[in-house]
């Protein structure tokens, strides 16, 4: 009898901890949707390489990434709002 209630309280604290991970993750995501919505709107609007990098807090190097897979479906017609996501 005491495993069980030993057992199911495991049970609970894991159920707990998988779903705090799942919304840190989709916190994380979030987070990461809206720096690259906010560096693709600078980049339409003339905004450098480097001040975008400052700002949105990402090296260059991904800035320039994101700048060129940008350019890509744009020019291709590939729905760009998949990049985000």
């Amino acid at each position: 009898m005491i495993k069980d209630v030993y057992l199911n309280r495991i049970l609970d604290l894991k159920s707990r901890i998988e779903k705090e991970r799942s919304f840190n993750k989709g916190f994380v995501a979030g987070a990461k949707t809206q720096k690259i919505e906010t560096l693709l709107i600078m980049y339409d609007k003339g905004y450098g390489i480097k001040e975008i990098s400052n700002i949105v807090s990402l090296s260059e190097i991904e800035v320039k990434q994101t700048i060129n897979e940008y350019e890509l479906r744009k020019k291709s017609g590939i729905n760009i709002v998949s990049l985000i996501f």
